[in-house]
């Protein structure tokens, strides 16, 4: 017998949802009402709508267009809990004519790694509430593929709780001491480390525009095993910063952090010609544009990279990671794992994170 409650769960990352807010799609809440209000995106609407023309492109050269039917968009969803699932709902409430004309829904178990689809490409109507009866299956998240655009209101599971739970892990840089802070100027890392998804609005650590890498460094409790870091860009959907960057170091309590911070990895630049510059201030040289007055051919292109001194005692934990808007990124595959005592945490160039979390053992 299923709950009455739905599982309680959250949006990891989504493909599309130009129209709306798609952290309201996973809520138990009946979808609001929203005729007659507007926003500069036009009409509003409750849950995830995506842009349109998914399975259609232009072919300009043969005066023609390209259909792909198996083209989709795609939303994916964390339950909070291990649930034996046995029911989805699904409602396209208010849309009327813009709503998701199908989805397929996978189940994946954290656990054990089994992978199972559930419903495929099962239509639907609009302005309706759907209701699917499924084999139980075991899941911890669902990925849902959306045939092709339009909206959906509302996607909740049913089920109970497995037998078996994933442990319960507390946030290791909620005691960590933060320092050698970057840029706080719409927050600070603190806000970060706090972030719950609490607000339905960007809140957390968000740098000023004239940022060129961030970083704060955390001063951990204990020397601690890294297993998993979350990087989560919650509501930041035009703002998050386009890559993260860890390094770790294990020294005595009475370490000269300033010395270190010294010997951190830097910022490198590398022209088409190969020529390399690492300048002192790196912020500072990219504001006042002074690549422009380097001694190579191309002034205006060049790559830049992190790089580090052949001495340098930090040790790459997850020395280049892409970040996406809006995600919950999880990361468990690290060049070094520690034991660590300090981790020091940069991204790349500027812009905002909601939440951080790392968990691990502490020695």
């Amino acid at each position: 017998m299923s709950q009455i409650a739905p599982v309680p769960a959250f949006v990891i990352a989504y493909s599309d949802s130009d129209f709306t807010n798609p952290h309201e799609m996973v809520l138990p809440d009946e979808p609001q009402e929203c005729t007659g209000n507007f926003t500069h995106m036009g009409a509003k609407y409750w849950g995830l709508e995506t842009g349109r023309h998914c399975a259609t492109t232009v072919s300009a050269d043969d005066h023609a267009f390209q259909y792909n039917h198996q083209a989709h968009n795609w939303i994916t969803v964390q339950l909070k809990t291990r649930t034996v699932v046995t029911q989805v709902k699904v409602s396209t409430k208010w849309f009327t004519g813009n709503q998701v004309r199908a989805i397929s829904v996978i189940f994946k178990d954290e656990l054990t790694g089994a992978e199972c689809e559930a419903l495929t490409r099962v239509a639907l109507d609009p302005d309706a509430e759907h209701t699917f009866d499924i084999p139980p299956t075991v899941a911890t998240e669902c990925h849902i593929k959306i045939y092709y655009e339009g909206g959906i209101a509302r996607i909740n599971f049913f089920g109970e709780p497995a037998a078996e739970q994933l442990p319960t892990r507390a946030n290791l840089l909620e005691n960590a001491t933060q320092s050698h802070i970057s840029n706080e100027h719409y927050g600070n890392p603190d806000m970060a480390v706090k972030g719950s998804r609490a607000e339905m609005h960007m809140v957390g650590w968000e740098s000023a525009r004239t940022g060129f890498g961030e970083r704060v460094l955390f001063t951990l409790n204990r020397p601690t095993l890294v297993e998993e870091l979350v990087v989560d860009t919650y509501m930041h959907r035009l703002n998050p910063p386009l890559s993260c960057h860890v390094f770790g170091i294990n020294v005595t309590d009475t370490a000269d952090l300033d010395m270190l911070m010294a010997q951190r990895p830097r910022w490198m630049l590398k022209f088409n010609d190969g020529t390399t510059v690492v300048p002192d201030d790196f912020q500072a040289y990219m504001l006042a544009q002074r690549y422009l007055d380097e001694a190579v051919p191309d002034t205006d292109n060049f790559q830049i990279m992190l790089t580090q001194e052949d001495d340098c005692p930090w040790i790459p934990v997850l020395p280049f990671a892409p970040l996406q808007a809006d995600t919950w990124h999880r990361f468990t595959d690290f060049e070094n794992t520690g034991p660590f005592t300090h981790l020091l945490y940069m991204h790349y160039p500027n812009g905002g994170v909601h939440g951080l979390k790392l968990f691990g053992t502490e020695q």
